[in-house]
């Protein structure tokens, strides 16, 4: 399995997520801002989808 240009952006959206893990947190705990928490986990789910996909693959007949 080869890396791919989607598995490039999932890994640069998991390392972004590092640096917005401190600003999610920060906005929860102290602005009880729970509407945040859905998008930060859809944010880290396509992340970890698009790092881990490995593209469609040819059928052979």
């Amino acid at each position: 399995m080869s890396i791919r240009w989607f598995n490039i952006i999932g890994f640069v959206m998991l390392l972004f997520a590092l640096f917005l893990n401190e600003i999610v947190y920060m906005n929860v705990w102290y602005g009880s801002n729970f509407g945040l928490i859905v998008p930060a986990i859809l944010y880290l789910g396509v992340g970890v989808w698009l790092s881990l996909w490995g593209g469609t693959r040819c059928q052979e007949a």
